[in-house]
């Protein structure tokens, strides 16, 4: 199987699969594999043998361009230290890369039942009396949790630059702006210059960092697997994970707290729905647990919500002019990179 094969069925090679009954010596082929839909970046599939074991099956798409949002094995490596700590993670059973005959970077974790939710409707239907109030915390205390690991106590000390976490953000967002910029793209309309100047501005006022924690790089509900009575099983997508700034992360997170629908595509996200605590509730979860000062915190709010800005308007304009196939219509996006973009204003205007 090769980089240019189709998405995986149920007639899989034969290599590929006695490669994964090697790697899973309780698995009885033949497998069966169901796509599951979701995210742009990574493919991830519900893999079934005829006993009833389920895995989960995660890999890179075909031709994909070696960045960080396809870095499989980075997220394994991840998922693997965190293992034997009080972060839930799915175990991973085995990884592979592109020589080996799945033909791209992937990964094998035991499957790990409950719910991804990312809509306040799906939420009421699925979690018990309680529940959400239970996940809303606990999506907090497990960030807290994470960011009190050591990183050179589960081997991750060299996964990434200790120092200027921000710097690094801002240089990198700022380079996909340029890019976008050149473009010249119909959709701009000026988006690109907002989101330069705030970029500038936040350059400006963001401290110079100390970092080194373990840093998610885009931690939320939405990227959890919850039981329906609320707890938090297990974090997902890890593939963008670092270390840096630990702020960063709960920035993240209470800007998908309780966000205008605009800026989600129009779904109300399940934290924003009664039952789940409030945004200062979940601050103070945090703060308690960690102990951390977030006196700025609304300058981490504003960086998150610009990366998440300068994001949209990429995808955006990659849906415009074809560069991605999923029929989308390219205006949602634009639009909702206006709502991240005032968002980012409203947090720094508050620091």
């Amino acid at each position: 199987m090769t980089a240019t094969t189709p998405p995986l069925s149920d007639h899989v090679p034969r290599d590929v699969a006695d490669w994964l009954r090697a790697g899973l010596p309780e698995a009885e082929p033949p497998f069966a594999f169901d796509r599951i839909a979701g995210g742009y970046s990574m493919l991830t599939y519900r893999m079934t043998d005829r006993a009833g074991h389920a895995w989960a099956l995660r890999h890179a798409p075909a031709g994909h361009s070696g960045g960080r949002a396809h870095d499989a094995a980075r997220e394994a490596r991840a998922m693997a230290a965190l293992w034997d700590t009080a972060v839930p993670v799915p175990r991973v059973r085995m990884a592979g890369g592109a020589a080996d005959p799945l033909g791209v970077p992937c990964h094998v974790t035991d499957f790990v039942d409950g719910f991804v939710l990312d809509r306040a409707e799906q939420a009421r239907q699925v979690l018990a009396p309680g529940g959400l109030r239970r996940a809303s915390i606990e999506i907090v205390s497990v960030l807290a949790e994470l960011h009190a690991v050591d990183p050179d106590a589960v081997g991750l000390g060299d996964l990434g630059p200790r120092a200027d976490y921000n710097g690094r953000q801002l240089r990198r967002f700022r380079a996909v702006l340029a890019d976008l910029e050149a473009l010249d793209s119909p959709l701009d309309g000026g988006r690109t210059a907002r989101l330069a100047r705030l970029g500038a501005e936040l350059a400006e006022r963001l401290p110079r960092d100390a970092g080194g924690r373990i840093v998610h790089g885009d931690y939320r509900l939405g990227n959890a697997i919850t039981g329906a009575d609320g707890s938090v099983r297990a974090v997902l997508d890890w593939e963008l994970v670092t270390l840096g700034e630990p702020l960063a992360d709960l920035g993240m997170l209470l800007n998908y707290w309780n966000p205008p629908p605009g800026a989600m595509l129009g779904a109300t996200v399940p934290t924003a729905a009664p039952g789940s605590v409030t945004e200062e509730e979940a601050v103070a979860v945090y703060a308690r647990m960690s102990g951390a000062d977030l006196g700025r915190l609304s300058l981490y709010r504003s960086l998150a919500a610009w990366r998440l800005a300068c994001l949209c308007l990429r995808t955006a304009m990659r849906f415009d002019s074809g560069a991605m196939d999923g029929g989308e219509d390219p205006r949602r996006f634009a639009s909702t990179t206006d709502q991240w973009t005032d968002l980012a204003r409203a947090h720094l205007d508050q620091d």
